[in-house]
């Protein structure tokens, strides 16, 4: 597995990958450590980090990397489900439900976007609940209003001086 990390507004982000694809993105406090077994690997990993990038300052709009997230297939399922939510756009636990075709699942999909290994990536801040209000996103309300904002082109999320960088 390899790594690495960026500065952003909504806090380090850090992106695992090997040559399946992208594994996990964590946005993480400044004393977490990655994982001794997993090597920093700016080269290998600049594909992700440049997209990510571009995400953040608001040039794009899709991730066209291969995805890896480790889950179970029901929780893949709703996963693939999110990724086609498209960018800029909300939709309820109850849409995505439908979409997978078990209407009764809404508590089941919570727990499945609570445990995105990639989010950003697979863009679980764009499932709302019920009332179409931000809730359920482990990293807080705070984060899925700015990445709600920046999807609507209020702000972006990436200091300046990094974007030539890549």
């Amino acid at each position: 597995m390899y790594y690495d990390c960026i500065e952003t507004e909504l806090g380090n982000i850090m992106l695992l990958a090997d040559h399946q694809g992208l594994r996990q993105l964590s946005i993480m406090s400044p004393s977490y450590s990655p994982n001794e077994i997993w090597q920093h690997n700016p080269e290998f990993m600049a594909p992700f980090i440049r997209q990510l990038k571009e995400y953040l300052i608001g040039s794009r709009k899709k991730f066209t990397f291969p995805l890896a997230p480790q889950g179970t297939l029901f929780q893949q399922q709703i996963w693939h489900a999110i990724a086609d939510v498209p960018y800029g756009e909300t939709v309820t636990y109850e849409q995505i439900a439908a979409n997978i075709g078990n209407t009764k699942a809404t508590q089941a999909i919570g727990i499945a976007k609570n445990v995105n290994p990639i989010p950003i990536v697979i863009p679980c801040h764009r499932v709302l609940n019920s009332h179409n209000s931000l809730c359920g996103y482990r990293y807080g309300e705070e984060i899925v209003a700015l990445l709600l904002a920046l999807e609507a082109g209020d702000t972006i999320l990436l200091e300046e001086h990094q974007n030539d960088e890549y």
